[in-house]
C-alpha cells in the first residue's frame, strides 16, 4: 500500500471514542503509514470565532503538554480522567500546519475543518448529532469528506450511504481484568452519555466511576456486586463484567436489548434487571476476554479495508 500521511484530531480524556482513535494512530503506523494525533481542546469548531477557537488551541495545548510531563512523572493513574498514552506507536502533532496531501480524520464531534484539510474523513464514532440536512443542503461538511462509522448502529445512512465501516477497538486485558473471586458489595453506576438519564441524587448508594483514573475503576468494579450503567453504549459495562460485576445496562424508557445491540455482542450485559437478563449477564460474561482478544486481532484487517477506501477515494485521481 501507498504510504500516506494521516493527522487525527482528538482531545484528551479517558473515554471510548478516545481510546480507538489513538488506536487507529497506532495502527496506521503499524500498516506503514505516517499518522500522528493532535489535540484540540473544543471539537464543536465554532466558525464565526476563529481567533478565540485558536487561543484556546494553544492554552489547551500547554496544559496539554504540562499533564503530559506530569503523567511521565507521576503515572497515569495520578491524573483523573486524563488518556494513557502509553499505547506504542502514537506520535503527536504539535503544529496545526498540514500539507495539502495530507489525510485529516475527524470524529462525529467534530463540526467544521479548522485544519482546513484539502482531504477529510469523518468518522462516526457515535450517533450523528453535529450534521444537519435540509434538502440536498448540509451543514458542518464538506460534500467531498468520506465518511466512515465505527458500528452500524451509528451509521448516519445520508451521509454514508455504502455505510463504510472502520471497527478499530482496544482492550487492555491487562488493566481491565477480575482479581477479587470473594466476597464483593454495593453497587457503583456509569452515567457518562446517559447522565441526562438520572439524577445524581438518585446514586448516592453506590460510587459513580466516570470521573476515576483507570486504575480506581478497575478496583470499584472488583469490589462491588453490581455495575448499574446509564450509558447504553460505553465498554465499560462489560469491563465491569470482565471485573465480576453484575452488570446492568439500563435501557431508555419503552426500549430493550434488540433496540440496542441485535447482532452485536453483548456478552456480559443484562438489560435491565429481569431474571433472564441477569442470568444472561453472568453466563456470558466468561466469554468475554476471547471476545476481546480475537476483537484486538481483527483490528488489523479493518485497518487495511480503511487505507484502500482512503487511497481509492483521495489518491486514485
Amino acid at each position: 500500500m501507498k504510504k500516506q500521511k494521516y493527522v487525527i484530531v482528538s482531545y484528551r480524556v479517558q473515554a471510548g471514542g478516545v481510546i480507538v482513535l489513538h488506536n487507529l494512530c497506532r495502527l496506521l503506523n503499524e500498516s506503514g503509514q505516517n499518522a500522528s494525533i493532535i489535540y484540540f481542546a473544543d471539537l464543536n469548531y465554532p466558525e464565526k470565532r476563529k481567533t478565540k477557537f485558536w487561543m484556546k488551541w494553544i492554552a489547551y495545548s500547554i496544559k496539554i503538554s504540562i499533564k503530559t510531563i506530569l503523567e511521565k512523572i507521576l503515572g497515569p493513574d495520578h491524573l483523573k480522567g486524563f488518556f494513557d498514552v502509553s499505547m506504542k506507536g502514537i506520535k503527536r502533532k504539535y503544529t496545526p500546519f498540514i500539507s495539502k496531501d495530507t489525510i485529516v480524520v475527524y470524529s462525529e464531534r467534530m463540526f467544521g475543518n479548522p485544519l482546513k484539510a484539502k482531504k477529510v474523513v469523518r468518522w462516526l464514532l457515535y450517533h450523528n448529532t453535529l450534521y444537519k440536512h435540509d434538502g440536498d443542503k448540509t451543514v458542518g461538511y464538506d460534500k467531498n469528506d468520506l465518511f466512515f462509522s465505527y458500528r452500524e448502529v451509528f451509521n448516519d445512512w445520508e451521509l454514508n450511504p455504502e455505510c463504510r465501516i472502520c471497527y478499530t477497538p482496544y482492550m487492555d486485558l491487562e488493566k481491565y481484568k477480575r482479581y477479587n473471586f470473594g466476597e464483593r458489595h454495593g453497587k457503583c453506576y456509569i452515567l457518562r452519555k446517559g447522565e441526562w438519564r438520572v439524577n445524581k441524587d438518585d446514586c448516592k448508594d453506590g460510587i459513580i466511576v466516570d470521573n476515576l483514573s483507570e486504575k480506581e475503576k478497575v478496583r470499584v468494579f472488583n469490589e462491588c456486586e453490581y455495575c448499574i450503567s446509564y450509558d447504553t453504549q460505553t465498554a465499560y459495562s462489560q469491563i465491569a463484567a470482565m471485573c465480576g460485576c453484575i452488570s446492568v445496562v439500563v435501557p431508555e424508557k419503552g426500549k430493550e436489548r434488540k433496540d440496542y445491540r441485535q447482532n452485536e455482542n453483548s456478552f456480559g450485559e443484562a438489560f435491565g434487571f429481569d431474571k433472564d437478563e441477569i442470568e444472561y449477564s453472568l453466563s456470558t460474561a466468561p466469554f468475554l476476554k476471547g471476545f476481546y482478544h480475537k476483537n484486538n486481532k481483527r483490528s488489523k484487517d479493518q485497518i487495511d479495508n480503511f487505507i484502500r477506501e482512503c487511497e481509492d477515494y483521495f489518491c486514485s485521481e
